[in-house]
């Protein structure tokens, strides 16, 4: 996966630093994809040492039609297995960073619905 971080100029957006996630060519797209960008998502946040960060999964808008709790499902359990592995290598003395205290996962209004559903079930899932 291809990353881009941008430092947006201040005042344009809420975000100090803005993270762009390649996904590959669009017609080889599979909703478990997600896993890895969300984990690559919370690696980087961990590494730039942000303590809260909004998620995007939602890809209607870029016209790939996929499964929106299904989606959003596997954006939740790519970042909190990203941040378990960190968590672990921490108590190992191999991994050092700040906690994450928030995540925002964000879905349109048409969406919001159907992609909390997906993220309540991944939750209960992890547990």
């Amino acid at each position: 996966l291809e990353t881009l971080l941008i430092t947006p100029p201040a005042g344009t957006i809420g975000a100090k630093k803005l993270l762009l996630i390649g996904l590959g060519d669009r017609n080889k797209f599979t909703p478990e994809l997600m896993k890895q960008v969300a984990s690559v998502g919370m690696e980087e946040a961990l590494r730039l040492g942000v303590t809260q960060y909004a998620f995007a999964s939602d890809l209607k808008d870029a016209g790939i039609d996929s499964p929106t709790a299904e989606v959003a499902g596997y954006g939740v359990t790519g970042a909190v297995n990203a941040y378990r592995t960190q968590v672990f290598l921490k108590t190992k003395k191999m991994a050092n960073f700040k906690p994450i205290q928030k995540i925002t996962l964000l879905a349109g209004p048409a969406y919001f619905t159907t992609a909390g559903e997906g993220i309540s079930q991944a939750i209960t899932a992890l547990k």
